[in-house]
């Protein structure tokens, strides 16, 4: 707007300008446009900003549930390590399918305080020489409480005691090659061949049992919090009795009876449910996810669970030492 105003005598005439300005009423209306603009703007970068935590957020989520779901795998495939020959001793649902209990783990978590080793030489008696490895924690020691299992990891001997250990040099006729060996020296006197594997056993779980279970959305193993934010766990097995790789008969409520006379795989299917944090502006469309079929297992959502975003995990492993061997 241009607002006319006079000023003073120039030559005897007056002489009259004209400036340019805003009217309060104009810069008012300026300014109210401004906070609209820089709003939409500050709206636009916290949704941003919003979306790239919680995309941080699920990345660091799902990373953790592939680290632990690979450590799970281990310890299903390690359960049974030389112990006895029936599956429902090694491996033990509840009766709801939620946790699961394996027996003979020991080379899996356990490995810091497990050592094993071959037989180096045919030698009978109380006297067993293994291999000496470089690293200390992968030796003997006296006290320990040793098995011996054969080719197809079943127990030849066990609850043998090392009484004492001293070192030697084997001298290897096949490959004539020096190796670096250990004595060990128990009680009984045993008959034992060439290339038996020397088993320690870890005590806290060997015998016991190690149970997955899901407590306050975490996942525990044993006494330990191993993965949080899972909203459900399943395990389930049975047998792959076409070897096509697809369990034929599931069991979630007994444990089947082992047969050894199936001469198929044994095959225990895990499901872990992973959720994110509470998402702003997220619902889930289903109020049931169905997490698993035959028999199915549906996953109920409240209103709060219906704003988390979730990952399933899920996987078939065949437990190697549950295998029916030529032994039984």
């Amino acid at each position: 707007m241009k607002i006319p105003f006079k000023i003073c005598k120039n030559g005897g005439r007056l002489r009259s300008e004209r400036r340019f300005g805003m009217t309060l009423v104009e810069l008012m209306i300026s300014l109210v446009i401004l906070m609209v603009v820089l709003g939409a703007v500050y709206s636009v970068l916290n949704l941003q900003q919003t979306k790239s935590v919680q995309v941080t957020r699920t990345t660091i989520l799902q990373t953790d549930a592939q680290v632990a779901f690979t450590l799970i795998k281990w310890d299903l495939l390690l359960a049974g390590l030389g112990y006895p020959y029936e599956l429902q001793d090694a491996l033990q649902l509840s009766n709801a399918g939620g946790d699961i209990t394996l027996k003979g783990v020991g080379l899996g978590f356990e490995m810091n305080r497990t050592q094993w080793s071959y037989l180096l030489d045919d030698v009978a008696g109380s006297t067993l020489p293994v291999r000496r490895w470089t690293d200390s924690l992968a030796n003997f020691r006296v006290g320990d409480t040793i098995i011996i299992m054969n080719e197809t990891r079943r127990p030849v001997h066990q609850d043998l005691i090392i009484t004492g250990i001293d070192t030697f040099t084997f001298y290897d006729p096949v490959w004539n090659n020096a190796i670096d060996g250990l004595r060990l020296y128990i009680g009984p006197t045993i008959a034992a061949r060439a290339g038996l594997m020397v088993f320690r056993r870890n005590s806290a779980t060997y015998n016991n049992g190690l149970t997955y279970t899901l407590s306050n959305d975490t996942l525990m193993r044993g006494g330990e919090a191993l993965l949080t934010n899972v909203e459900a766990i399943q395990f389930r097995y049975g047998i792959d009795t076409d070897n096509d790789g697809i369990i034929d008969n599931w069991n979630n409520a007994n444990n089947p009876l082992f047969n050894p006379n199936y001469g198929n795989k044994w095959a225990v299917r895990f499901t872990v449910v992973i959720a994110s944090d509470l998402i702003t502006g997220y619902e889930e469309v289903e109020d049931t996810i169905l997490i698993e079929h035959d028999p199915e297992y549906p996953l109920a959502l409240d209103p709060y669970a219906k704003r988390r975003k979730r990952a399933i995990l899920s996987s078939i492993i065949y437990p190697q030492n549950l295998q029916p061997g030529e032994d039984l």
